[in-house]
């Protein structure tokens, strides 16, 4: 009897042992269940808050391409329009009678300071009309004397002659010197005029836009 009142209690005392460390065992688990889920939990929210960040970031990015594209969709039609204006000038002055393009002419050279020898190149489909309007002798030649261009140009012993040879221009001239070349192309000239009156011509068509 004594001898199983010992074992019994043994067992007991086991059992009470047992109970605690299983209970130790799954509190510890158990907090240690908690801190995975609050680590966790934790990261989840970092995560879902930089996904939040990135996902504005890549939103505002979007938008200023958008806004970006449109000012550059619109800045190319504004362009495109302003172009437009400058084409019609051109196409104006491709299309000018004898007698005002003749006129307009003399007052390009008298613009500007010339030696008077200097050579003047048109392009192919101007040398005939030039040679109409400026020279007495109109036989085609390498070289030919414009005596009422030279008549009209403000330079006592003008004696500008005009090549045969074509230069690659949509209207107006080359006058050709010794030293240097001046430009009198009618699209030098426009576009030395966009350069000044775009702006101008801009706000007129766009206002303050």
């Amino acid at each position: 009897m004594r001898s199983n009142s010992i074992y019994q209690k043994i067992e007991e005392k086991g059992s009470l042992d047992a109970e605690r460390i299983l209970k130790a065992g799954e509190m510890k688990a158990q907090a240690l269940h908690d801190e995975i889920i609050a680590n966790a939990s934790k990261e989840i929210a970092l995560m879902l808050e930089k996904a939040k960040l990135r996902g504005q970031d890549w939103v505002k990015m979007k938008k200023t391409e958008q806004e970006q594209a449109v000012k550059k969709r619109t800045l190319a039609k504004k362009k495109a329009l302003i172009d437009e204006v400058f084409q019609k000038i051109l196409d104006h002055l491709l299309a000018l009678n004898d007698e005002t393009l003749s006129k307009l002419i003399v007052d390009f050279i008298n613009q500007e300071t010339i030696a008077g020898d200097e050579i003047i190149f048109v392009s192919k489909n101007d040398y005939e009309r030039y040679l109409h309007l400026f020279a007495s002798n109109q036989k085609q030649a390498k070289l030919c004397l414009l005596d009422k261009l030279n008549s009209l140009v403000n330079h006592p012993q003008a004696r500008l002659q005009l090549s045969i040879e074509p230069v690659d221009i949509k209207g107006g001239l080359i006058l050709s010197g010794k030293a240097f070349d001046i430009d009198l192309s009618f699209e030098t000239k426009i576009e030395h005029f966009k350069e000044i009156y775009e702006m101008k011509i801009a706000e007129i068509l766009f206002g303050g836009e």
